[in-house]
């Protein structure tokens, strides 16, 4: 059995013979302190979506402004039971993360994919083009045809080329003619908005109703797809903690530009993350605030990642952690900043530390002590630098576990046996900082993929390493289980119940369009029991 690791390009596999072997040289270099690096959040149409410091941070004071977390008057409670009632202020202790009292906590929780992040293959907001096809042979009559062709192959997200191949068959099933005016309107609804990232939806918005209604109509959206119920609902099921994934583009207003060169705030999704973290505090849940892509993009969701090599892009991604640092930065159920999401685009390590370290220092400056998770990029756990050498303090270091590739169980029990845990482990034990995984899915709704997830949960919780699944809520494309039977495991709430009229960025009116985003607060959206009980099991 040959396993591969998958990378976020659709088409790039790294055999994982590979992966070990440069794992195990990166693993000696850093040993001997020399630098080292090598060429790794993984969404796409199928899809969805390491702290290694060392010792010198093994001895952390945790008393360090606790007192401010503690409640004042004339209460029975003990200081000790009465931090134990708040959600305080937590910091790094070694490979632990800890609390006001100095427990170990390790953050269990799921991802709010979708929110400020819209990937529309989660939402249904809009069509893939397959759905699009379907959607279109109903309207023009020709529906039997068009769905006998599509079911005939896989489902897909977009292409000229997909269409191209689709006209001979139709063809001969109706006609040159009707076949010809059916591919020429499916054209217009090219390129389609379905996608693992925000920027197609939210252009094309802005194309037909202005920026400003753009921003409402997301806004409207964000106000139905998570709501205080939800949160309430994490909360009961034992999970501890929400990470937020974020586009910097929900937090700012105007056009959207591939090299922007100001941030105007845009007041409505920021009152909608203060909303979240004030339910989260009430339900006891921490929050990882996430950014899932910076100004200029810092990997390649939305085109080509322009950060690293622009000052003034730097400059943008600096000033909106400071943004983020001046409005939380006294938010004790925040648990950490996750400061780059998946940083894939990054041409190595050292680029891609230079960059985090902007972000460190200026978050620092400004006396803020919240945790700060360190994505890897997908370059290797053990291509994280040493913090000391850095002078960062309070870091947690991360990655995201897909195997795209894998077909049964023994797969991941061979890719964590053999790759996972031996590399992740050493590198823990050698630098000493907190772990998590701040995403994974086993992706499929089959039984030995619930297998391989409660495989990985029991992996990370032996370790003592935080976890967040993705994601907390994910709609299956109805046209997809019509005509593929296809269903995934990504959404612990994943199974919709009744009607569903999703909203077509192409053809709706805007009245039309804000009712229908209005509209996911009431849909009915069911627990993934099989997924659900694995997560809870982990608890």
């Amino acid at each position: 059995m040959i396993i591969f690791r998958y990378m976020k390009v659709q088409s790039f596999h790294v055999a994982l013979v590979v992966v070990i072997a440069i794992g195990l040289l990166q693993s000696i270099a850093c040993n001997e302190g020399t630098e080292t690096s090598i060429d790794g959040d993984i969404t796409d149409g199928d899809i969805a979506d390491g702290d290694i410091s060392d010792g010198d941070y093994s001895e952390v004071d945790v008393s360090e402004n606790y007192e401010e977390d503690l409640p004042d008057g004339d209460s029975d409670l003990t200081e000790d039971e009465a931090a134990s009632e708040l959600l305080t202020r937590l910091h790094a202790d070694g490979t632990r993360i800890v609390n006001a009292l100095g427990e170990t906590v390790v953050l269990k929780g799921v991802n709010l994919g979708g929110w400020l992040f819209n990937e529309t293959w989660i939402t249904q907001v809009d069509y893939s083009l397959t759905s699009r096809l379907h959607a279109l042979g109903e309207r023009e009559g020709i529906g039997e045809a068009v769905d006998d062709l599509l079911a005939q192959g896989e489902p897909t997200w977009g292409g000229e080329g997909y269409l191209d191949a689709l006209l001979p068959g139709l063809t001969e099933k109706v006609g040159s003619e009707k076949a010809e005016a059916f591919i020429s309107l499916a054209r217009g609804y090219l390129p389609t908005l379905y996608d693992d990232c925000d920027l197609p939806l939210r252009l094309k918005l802005s194309e037909r109703f202005g920026d400003d209604a753009r921003d409402e109509l997301l806004d409207i959206f964000q106000g139905a797809w998570i709501n205080e119920s939800d949160i309430a609902w994490i909360a009961e099921q034992g999970f501890n903690v929400v990470r937020v994934p974020i586009s910097y583009r929900n937090l700012v207003t105007g056009p959207d530009l591939a090299k922007p060169t100001e941030l105007v705030w845009n007041e409505l999704a920021w009152s909608r993350l203060v909303e979240l973290v004030d339910w989260c505090e009430t339900n006891r849940i921490y929050v990882v605030i996430d950014i899932q892509e910076s100004p200029g993009g810092h990997n390649n969701y939305s085109g080509e990642a322009l950060l690293y090599n622009d000052p003034e892009l730097q400059a943008l991604t600096v000033e909106l952690w400071e943004e983020i640092s001046s409005r939380f930065s006294d938010r004790d159920n925040v648990a950490a900043y996750s400061l780059l999401a998946e940083p894939m685009s990054a041409p190595d390590a050292e680029t891609r530390d230079a960059m985090y370290d902007k972000l460190v220092k200026a978050i620092r400056a400004r006396g803020d002590n919240h945790l700060l998770v360190i994505h890897d990029g997908f370059l290797g756990m053990n291509t994280l630098p040493d913090p000391a050498d850095m002078d960062w303090s309070g870091v947690v270091y991360s990655t995201h576990i897909f195997e795209f590739s894998a077909q049964d169980l023994s797969d991941y029990e061979f890719v964590v046996e053999h790759f996972y845990d031996p590399i992740f482990s050493e590198a823990q034990e050698r630098c000493g900082v907190p772990f998590y995984i701040g995403s994974f899915s086993t992706r499929k709704d089959e039984e030995w993929a619930y297998s391989a997830a409660d495989l990985l949960l029991s992996w990370y919780n032996e370790r003592e390493w935080s976890w967040s699944v993705w994601t907390y809520k994910k709609i299956d494309d109805p046209i997809e289980i019509l005509l593929w039977e296809k269903s995934s495991s990504y959404g612990v709430i994943g199974r919709l119940d009744g009607e569903f009229t999703r909203p077509d960025a192409y053809d709706d009116d805007l009245d039309t369009l804000k009712a229908r985003m209005a509209a996911y607060a009431d849909l009915q959206i069911s627990p993934n029991t099989s997924l659900l009980e694995v997560l809870q099991k982990a608890l």
